[in-house]
């Protein structure tokens, strides 16, 4: 099965000047240790913030009540993470707090799909 290709549209942090919206790799999903679900993408190229090198970015619905499934398969407002450089995350591989930093907020959309939810296209 070929990689899900998402756009993530950047809202905050304000001072965000990168390629927005972002080409991103869908990689799978991750608990953490809070219970909530995570989504894992890699942007197609690594991102340059405050002088580090950003491979892997970590997803999550930001209005409670938004399920995984609107960020896989459709859209959604997303609180977005940052993968610190020198970790690596797996999808189903249990991951530590210390291996992310919170970066901003945006909206993920599914890029070889409609956006509608389900998946087709």
């Amino acid at each position: 099965m070929a990689a899900q290709e998402h756009r993530l549209e950047v809202y905050e942090p304000y001072d965000y000047t990168g390629t927005n919206p972002l080409p991103l790799s869908g990689v799978g999903t991750l608990r953490g240790g809070n219970g909530a679900f995570y989504y894992l993408v890699e942007p197609a190229r690594p991102l340059e913030l405050n002088g580090e090198r950003i491979n892997q970015l970590l997803v999550l619905p930001r209005y409670t009540g938004d399920p995984m499934c609107n960020i896989e398969d459709g859209s959604c407002t997303v609180n977005i993470e940052y993968v610190i450089p020198g970790a690596r995350l797996e999808p189903d591989t249990p991951f530590s707090y210390n291996d992310i930093k919170h970066w901003g907020v945006g909206k993920i959309t599914r890029a070889n799909g409609n956006g509608n939810g389900n998946g087709k296209g």
